[in-house]
């Protein structure tokens, strides 16, 4: 609607402007000179009529009509020219239009003597093609000329001149009005279409989604555009594929949860149904009792942690910290594991490395890195820490590389999610939380965490964090 009222506003504001440029060029075109140089030759002519007389002014005519320049004109107020030259109605008309509309006009002028006789001054605008009056001669009084049509009316007579019509009116453009009144309205409703439909494909989708649906997708149905409803499209699709994709993981994770509780609450059920049978292993079941407990107990607190770095709720408190200090503990803490199944931890750190930090998280990431290497390596193998730091990204690099079977080459990007252990992990005791929140807390460092299958065999993971 709003379109629609622009048009018809440009629309009629440009016939008004065109009918009124028409108008003025009708009074400015119909047969008078309205340049500089005319003004300046209708000024001296009238000032050589005022002080000179009818025969200076004759002189100066003469001459003029000596040279390639624009004649001026001299009639009288019985519409004869001072020098018997032939003019045009329509000049003369104007010539008497513009005298009469404002006195003071400079373009023409028609200067009185003292005699009564008038003349009027001005010239003619020889560009206009029109029938030529011829000037008035001596005529018989059964023959008259057509001249005597266009003769200047008297002093007395001029109210009654004045009444008669002396141009011809210039319409109002109203068909072309009409025909762009017309345009306008099959434009506006094109253009109502054309950016309608796309709306109204956005607001399907949108009360689709609003319902749970989020496959829907619109940007093949909205063509081959290239505009900003077109771009509005693929965002929704961006939009609606990240939404699913988040729900979806929530119902996995949900799924996952419930999966992991309920397995040490049935070995729970399990061991306090066996209590009443057996009294004897009382001892033996609270001890089994107990570790299910610490299972879901850890798992509880792992999951809140995860929770709280998804969401941002955890603020990184920075500190100078000493990294090799850092290492060393957490070797040391992961050296009784390690010693269980035979693995050698070794550690090489060239010197004496420092970065900004959060002390607690920072262990916690990198120690679940450890710990996963020793879960998942053979026995009577091998694990190498390295440190250093890299000048091409200013980052320090920790490497964490064992000896293990490795990943899927699939499923890489994927261990860093939670419950997520491939398939060579199946089989292990854990989670698969401990990755999860290794990447989290590296991210909220502003660093980041990879993982490379290495060959013939082996696993690293690498650790970048801003020196």
């Amino acid at each position: 609607m709003f379109l629609l009222v622009a048009q018809l506003t440009a629309v009629t504001g440009v016939s008004v402007a065109i009918w009124l440029q028409h108008r003025h060029e009708a009074l400015q075109s119909t047969g008078v000179e309205m340049s500089p140089p005319a003004r300046s030759l209708v000024e001296a002519s009238a000032s050589t009529l005022q002080f000179g007389g009818v025969e200076a002014l004759r002189h100066l005519l003469q001459s003029w009509q000596k040279r390639p320049m624009p004649q001026l004109l001299a009639i009288d107020n019985k519409g004869q020219e001072l020098l018997q030259r032939s003019y045009t109605k329509a000049s003369f008309d104007t010539a008497i239009a513009l005298v009469r509309e404002d006195q003071r006009q400079r373009h023409v002028k028609q200067i009185k003597l003292n005699n009564g006789q008038s003349f009027l001054l001005f010239v003619p605008d020889n560009g206009r093609p029109s029938v030529v009056a011829p000037a008035p001669t001596e005529r018989s009084h059964n023959h008259r000329s057509p001249v005597s049509d266009a003769r200047m009316p008297a002093a007395d007579n001029m109210e009654q001149y004045r009444s008669a019509p002396h141009r011809p009116p210039v319409r109002f453009p109203l068909m072309p009005l009409l025909g762009g009144v017309v345009v306008s309205f099959l434009f506006a409703a094109l253009l109502a279409w054309y950016f309608s439909k796309p709306i109204n494909i956005l607001r399907s989708a949108f009360e689709q989604a609003s319902h749970g649906k989020l496959d829907v997708r619109v940007a093949n149905a909205m063509g081959g555009r290239r505009d900003e409803l077109s771009d509005l499209g693929h965002d929704f699709d961006a939009m609606a594929s990240r939404l699913e994709s988040l729900l979806q993981s929530q119902t996995k994770l949900l799924h996952h949860v419930s999966h992991e509780l309920r397995s040490p609450l049935a070995r729970i059920q399990m061991a306090l149904g066996l209590v009443t049978q057996a009294p004897h292993k009382i001892t033996e079941f609270i001890d089994r009792i107990t570790l299910e407990a610490n299972r879901m107990d850890g798992l509880i607190g792992e999951l809140l942690t995860l929770s709280r770095l998804e969401s941002g709720a955890v603020q990184i408190k920075k500190e100078t910290l000493a990294l090799n200090q850092l290492l060393h503990s957490i070797v040391e803490d992961a050296q009784f594991e390690a010693a269980s199944k035979d693995i050698k931890l070794g550690m090489n750190l060239a010197r004496e490395y420092s970065l900004q930090g959060q002390p607690d998280l920072l262990y916690r990431a990198i120690e679940n890195v450890v710990r996963n290497a020793i879960k998942y390596s053979p026995e009577h193998s091998a694990i190498d820490i390295n440190c250093h730091q890299d000048a091409t990204d200013d980052c320090l690099h920790i490497t964490v590389t064992d000896e293990g079977a490795g990943v899927d080459a699939l499923e890489l990007e994927d261990i860093f999610k939670p419950f997520v252990r491939g398939v060579s992990g199946s089989q292990t005791v854990g989670h698969g939380v401990g990755l999860a929140i290794t990447k989290q807390v590296i991210e909220a460092h502003g660093g980041h965490v990879r993982a490379d299958n290495l060959s013939p065999n082996g696993f690293r993971i690498e650790i970048a964090l801003p020196g």
